[in-house]
């Protein structure tokens, strides 16, 4: 009976030693102005009551919004850039990446082949952890086939979300699709096999083409009328409509992002304008691709960029000749919009992946 009441005795010194040791410790965290737990929603918590070795505290922003743009891996896509971009892309870790356009070579009739290019496209598009967003090329739907193929599986190609009470209005500028005439399509679809086999040759050989067709431009010789067709930005009646009233159901948000292939507003587009009109004083901002050169303007004191490239080919050359990513932060005020090239976006062990891209 002695022995069990001083190990009972021992048991409890024991029990009322650690206590006393853990409020001790829990005393001196708070002499010290630390904290003890963070908070449910995630701040920061820490530091002295007198100065601290930072500027200022960081703070929880649920409305911040982070998001990335990425422009055409075609027309003639220099091979595996558009596929290692998706993964730099992934170290980054946007809340979504939205593309502009031209993510398969297309122009084609023959559903076998379509199926295989969207598949190359989708495996590649899988590897991201964000949610994408497509918006439709002139080579993604070029024709009516294709067209049908985007609606079985994305829908119609002009949509609107709303996300953290931002608008984001995705138009169609191949609405309705006019096809590459014939004669061009033939020499299209060489080339593109030819970016496979040999893409630096290639490349060289089509710069020396569009090196004389600008020549020709310059000089003001007419152009093909059925190619210049195939550049304008078309959009139907109902597709002016859907927008209008996409703009006017949303009037209070606090940012509208107008994204599309073809830079409709450098294409004298009149469907664009009412769009445009539409949009008045709210603040928003435009982005485009199809030229595979970066250029930022202001119209109407607002923002109109037309990315570069994620893989496609130059069509002339000067400082918007770059593959990178255009990363967007939204707080309060207007966007931030930083460009990163794909050639200087590494990962962990210094490298980028990247051999062709520029």
């Amino acid at each position: 009976m002695f022995g069990s009441r001083r190990e009972l005795r021992k048991m409890q010194w024991g029990i009322a030693r650690r206590a006393s040791l853990r409020i001790s410790a829990i005393s001196a965290l708070i002499a010290s102005g630390m904290a003890l737990a963070a908070p449910a929603d995630g701040g920061f918590v820490g530091g002295p009551k007198g100065p601290a070795p930072w500027t200022k505290a960081p703070s929880a922003e649920p409305q911040t919004l982070r998001f990335a743009v990425i422009g055409d891996r075609t027309g003639l896509a220099r091979p595996g850039v558009f596929e290692q971009a998706i993964k730099q892309v992934d170290l980054l870790q946007p809340e979504f990446l939205i593309n502009v356009g031209d993510l398969i070579e297309g122009y084609t009739g023959d559903t076998a082949e379509l199926a295989r290019e969207w598949g190359e496209m989708e495996s590649a598009i899988g590897q991201l952890r964000a949610p994408f967003f497509y918006v439709a090329g002139n080579h993604d739907i070029g024709n009516d086939l294709m067209l049908n193929a985007w609606k079985a599986k994305r829908g119609e190609p002009y949509y609107q979300f709303v996300y953290k009470d931002v608008l984001f209005l995705v138009l169609d500028t191949e609405d309705p699709p006019r096809d590459m005439p014939s004669a061009f399509a033939k020499q299209f679809h060489q080339m593109a096999a030819g970016m496979k086999t040999d893409p630096v040759a290639t490349e060289k050989a089509l710069a020396q083409f569009l090196g004389g067709v600008n020549a020709d431009r310059a000089k003001g010789n007419p152009t093909d009328p059925e190619m210049a067709a195939l550049s304008l930005a078309r959009f139907s009646p109902k597709q002016v409509d859907f927008a209008l009233k996409a703009i006017a159901d949303h009037p209070q948000v606090r940012w509208t992002f107008v994204l599309m292939h073809k830079p409709a507003w450098k294409l004298k587009s009149a469907e664009f304008a009412k769009i445009e009109a539409a949009l008045g004083g709210r603040p928003y901002t435009v982005i485009a691709g199809h030229n595979h050169y970066y250029t930022h303007e202001q119209r109407n004191g607002r923002d109109y960029i037309t990315m570069g490239t994620a893989g496609a080919i130059s069509h002339e050359h000067g400082t918007g000749e770059m593959d990178h990513i255009a990363w967007v932060t939204l707080r309060d005020a207007a966007p931030d919009i930083a460009l990163i090239k794909l050639n200087g976006l590494l990962d962990r062990t210094g490298t980028s992946g990247q051999t062709l891209a520029r």
